[in-house]
């Protein structure tokens, strides 16, 4: 939920204000009536300035479009609790999309990319 406050009310409220961002508040901070400043927990502030950058990166971009193809399309594996890289190498060789190399021993070598 939105927490809209002039920046008079946000000056006088401000540690109260940190509680309701951890909380999961988004605070819209209001000039003249007009928003001119948000307030988010680092966090989210992270994850949008992540998710900037994948979508100006065509080759991410392509991934996404991909990997949301492939949803919709319904190919999808579905893993019952967290899908670690051992597990997720595991599923991958039982579906064929995985080869054991040579070096196996050593360390897992791939010949065909996960999307």
């Amino acid at each position: 939920m939105d927490i809209f406050l002039t920046a008079t009310e946000a000056r006088q409220r401000f540690l109260e204000l940190l509680a309701d961002v951890k909380d999961g508040e988004r605070i819209i901070i209001t000039h003249h009536g007009k928003p001119a400043a948000a307030v988010v927990d680092f966090e989210r502030l992270q994850l949008l300035t992540e998710l900037a950058r994948l979508w100006q990166d065509p080759q991410s971009l392509d991934h996404l479009r991909a990997a949301h193809e492939d949803l919709r399309a319904g190919r999808v594996y579905r893993l019952k609790g967290d899908p670690t890289v051992q597990r997720l190498i595991a599923l991958a060789r039982k579906k064929g999309l995985l080869k054991r190399s040579a070096r196996a021993c050593f360390h897992s070598s791939f010949s065909a990319p996960l999307h």
